[in-house]
Order: structure tokens, then sequence, then C-alpha cells
């Protein structure tokens, strides 16, 4: 009798042991798929943003087909196949160009202007132009070159400037007397020795219009360790007209003085080329002074304010300063 309650018995623990096992494993089973319920997989990235299109600067939307571009930006390149639009009208104001005009002479090559003679000319080749403050006569000196580290020969130069009355040939009206007075006169400063005056010649110039007349001789001196001197004056311009009151005489003549020796001999043919190139030079005037009576331009808004601790400004030369006597004790009167 008490052995079917043993087995019994020892059914009910093993139900309970399988019933406890079970509630063990379904509460692991709800314990866990909740989490992997709840979890999600990874974002996407973001898809990149569009392309800039309309006003980048304001994120404003794309103009219409057609509108002008903005003030300031490139115009949009034609598409493929466009046709070209045309080319702004001309301005009805403007003054037509002349067809048979002739073209702006080219710049010539080596001249160059001496405002202080009024006159430009063409330095010929081997000759450069040097200082010229030192001249007693003339605004213009050319000396030859030499190779770089040598000294040029002192026995040959050029002159060159306005023919006035600082020269007694200047108030010669004739041109073939004013060329054979100033190659006279250059001669005797410049070669101050004695000797024998030689082949004299003269030429006819001309300088784009202007008429000329050049002079020249050689001098052989008595001494004769000296070598022969040459020299060569040319004169270009239109004389003065006889009887013109002085302080009416425009000097319109310009000169050339060529001195050489017989050992840097005068070519001839290239001072009459010299002598023809000279033309009239007008500096551009200078700008116009500035008004004394014109209003003071307005002060500058982002200017810093004036320090207050600043010193007073140093008054100007010939302002008076008034001064206290107890500030000066030395302008107290004596005791």
């Amino acid at each position: 009798m008490d052995r079917p309650d043993a087995i019994s018995s020892h059914r009910t623990g093993r139900s309970k042991k399988r019933t406890i096992a079970a509630l063990t494993g379904a509460t692991a089973v709800a314990l866990t798929l909740p989490i992997a319920a709840q979890a999600q997989p990874e974002p996407a990235p973001p898809p990149p943003p569009p392309a800039p299109s309309g006003n980048t600067f304001l994120q404003g939307p794309p103009p219409p087909p057609g509108a002008p571009p903005a003030p300031g930006a490139p115009a949009p390149a034609p598409a493929p196949g466009a046709p070209v639009p045309p080319p702004p009208p001309a301005d009805p104001n403007a003054v037509p160009a002349d067809p048979n005009a002739a073209p702006p002479p080219a710049p010539e090559a080596g001249r160059v202007e001496v405002p202080a003679g009024g006159l430009s000319f063409v330095v010929p080749a081997g000759w450069k132009l040097s200082d010229s403050t030192q001249l007693s006569y003339g605004q213009a000196l050319l000396t030859k070159d030499a190779p770089e580290g040598a000294q040029p020969p002192n026995d040959t130069s050029v002159l060159l400037g306005r023919l006035d009355l600082k020269l007694f040939a200047g108030a010669e009206t004739d041109n073939t007397k004013a060329a054979q007075r100033l190659a006279s006169d250059m001669g005797e400063f410049f070669m101050p020795f004695p000797g024998t005056r030689l082949n004299q010649e003269s030429a006819q110039l001309d300088a784009a219009g202007m008429p000329g007349v050049a002079s020249y001789y050689e001098v052989k001196f008595t001494d004769a360790n000296k070598p022969t001197g040459q020299i060569w004056a040319g004169v270009v311009g239109t004389p003065t007209e006889p009887g013109t009151p002085r302080g009416q005489r425009a000097p319109e003549r310009w000169f050339v003085v060529w001195l050489g020796t017989a050992n840097n001999p005068v070519p001839k043919d290239e001072a009459v080329t010299l002598a023809n190139s000279i033309r009239p030079f007008n500096a551009p005037p200078p700008p116009p002074a500035a008004d004394p009576n014109a209003p003071a331009p307005a002060p500058d808004p982002n200017a810093p304010p004036p320090d207050p601790n600043a010193p007073a400004p140093r008054p100007g030369v010939g302002v008076a300063v008034p001064v206290a006597p107890e500030a000066a004790p030395g302008m107290l009167p004596p005791p």
C-alpha cells in the first residue's frame, strides 16, 4: 500500500522539476526577445548635398532661363551650337576713323628729348648722352662710347642747344653768318692755341623743313705735338625777323657743335644727319596749381578723434604769441 505513494511522490517531484525548468527557459526567452526586437540596424549615410545653383551667396533659387546675370557675375558660357550674340552698338557720337588717314609715325630709335633746350634729336650710333650740368654753352652733351672700364676719348665731343643771345652767333639774323660765327667763336673757346685755319667748308641743312647751314674748318697748330683740330658747327631754324623788339624775340634756332682732332676726326656726314634730326620740343605744361579758394576737403569720418591731452600745435612763422609776464620771469621789471 505504501509503494504506490512512493512512486506517485517520485513522479510528482520530477514533474515539478520539469515545470521549473520550463519556466526558467521561458523567462530567459522572454528576457532575450525584447532586446533583439528593440535593436535597430545602423543608419545609412545621408546623401550628398545637391550641387549649388542660383545665388550661392544668399542661397536663393536659380534664376529663370534667359534672365540676365547678376551685376558683377560673369556671363554664362553660350550653349554649344547657340548663335553668338551681336556686339554692342557703336557710340553714335564717336567720330568715324578716316580710312585714308596715314598711320601714326613710329617712334624713332635713339631719339632723346631735352626740355631745357626745347629740342629733340637722334643720338648717333656709337655715342651717348652725358651729364651736361657743367656746360658753358648748350643744353646737351654727347660723348663717344668706350669699352667697359675705359674712359671715352677727351679730344672729341658734341654740343647741342638753343641758339639764343647767350652766344654772339645768336644775334646774326642770317643762318650762314650765324654758323660761321658759331664755328669761329667755339674754335677759339675750345682750341685757344695759335695756329692756321685750313680746309674751310659749308653745307646746307634741312631739319624737317627748318632751313640750316653748317660751317667746318681745321686748325693746324703751331705746336707740332698737337694733332690738327677740327670743328663742325651747324645752325637750323628760322631766324628772328629784323627789327623785332628784344623782349619779343623767341629763339627758334638750334645749333650743333662737333669737336674733333686728326686722331678722332669729325664725321661730317654723321654731323649733317644729327643736325637734320633736330625737332622742336615743348615739354607738357605742369598740372594746374591748387585753387586757394577751394573748400577744404571733408574730414575723414573714420579718423580717430583728436587726443585731448596732446600738446597744442606750434604757431606758424610770423604769428604773434602772447606771453604772460608771470610765466616769464625774465620779462618782469627789475625790483
